[in-house]
């Protein structure tokens, strides 16, 4: 929910801006300084976004045994985020595999009961049935158990923690974000008359508020709706070049020598 509402505050503030700028352009045109207004509406709020973002939540309900991921760490692919105290999820699986290995068993005797042809076709039926009941609940406790251990869906930072270690969670409670940082997305909102322009593929120019830094960039899509009431539109680009200065949620301005054809 905090990750949804920060999103929506920040593309409320880039649209805000994108307005204001876009009035101001106006009213210098209403002035006759055309000019000044086509420099103006070339410049736009911008967001910097990670393309790839998760917000880890519990599988299960328990007690977090391992916790070893703090804002700020590095992770990779596949590394465990979190370990529930799993013993009891254990001793169900071995349970359910015992039992499987004993119905597996006993179709056996019915299956050469069958090749002697003194066997019941009623028994025979139930203890197929039987081994298929049995292997299904093996897949659910062994579900049960992976849900034991969280591991990271793609490479990438922590962005933040929910919880502590040995803490008891709730299934479905938020444990930790996660951002690709390598991959990232600028996301500006524009007003929709642009888009008889503003294409895919147009170049742009970003200043980093944080950095302090220039970027080279280009438009990679366009939103597929309007925004009817205040008559705008979202656009997302790509720089060209490294990024590793940047982070999720860095912002600027950006400019697009397009704007002045």
């Amino acid at each position: 929910m905090m990750t949804q509402t920060r999103s929506l505050l920040s593309a409320a503030a880039l649209g805000a801006l994108s307005l204001a700028l876009a009035s101001g352009a106006a009213g210098q045109n209403g002035a006759g300084n055309g000019a000044s207004a086509a420099a103006a509406t070339q410049q736009v709020g911008v967001q910097v976004t990670a393309r790839a973002t998760a917000v880890i939540a519990a599988p299960m309900a328990g007690q977090l045994v391992e916790f070893p991921a703090a804002d700020g760490d590095s992770v990779k692919e596949g590394d465990v985020l979190v370990r529930f105290i799993c013993a009891q999820q254990d001793a169900m699986l071995a349970r359910a595999k015992a039992e499987l290995v004993k119905r597996q068993e006993l179709l056996k005797t019915q299956q050469a009961l069958k090749a002697l042809n003194a066997y019941s076709k009623a028994d025979f039926a139930t203890a197929q049935n039987d081994v298929g009941v049995a292997t299904a609940d093996v897949a659910v406790a062994q579900t049960a158990v992976d849900n034991c251990i969280v591991k990271a869906p793609f490479s990438g930072r922590v962005a933040a923690t929910s919880v502590r270690n040995h803490q008891f969670v709730q299934a479905g409670a938020p444990l930790l974000d996660v951002v690709d940082d390598r991959d990232l997305e600028l996301e500006f909102i524009v007003p929709s008359l642009w888009l008889a322009w503003l294409k895919p593929g147009a170049p742009m120019r970003m200043r980093v508020s944080e950095t302090q830094q220039d970027y080279d960039g280009k438009i990679t899509r366009v939103s597929g709706k309007v925004d009817a009431a205040s008559q705008t539109i979202k656009i997302y680009g790509r720089i060209e070049g490294d990024t590793a200065s940047l982070l999720p949620g860095m912002s600027g301005t950006a400019q697009f020598p397009s704007a002045s054809r």
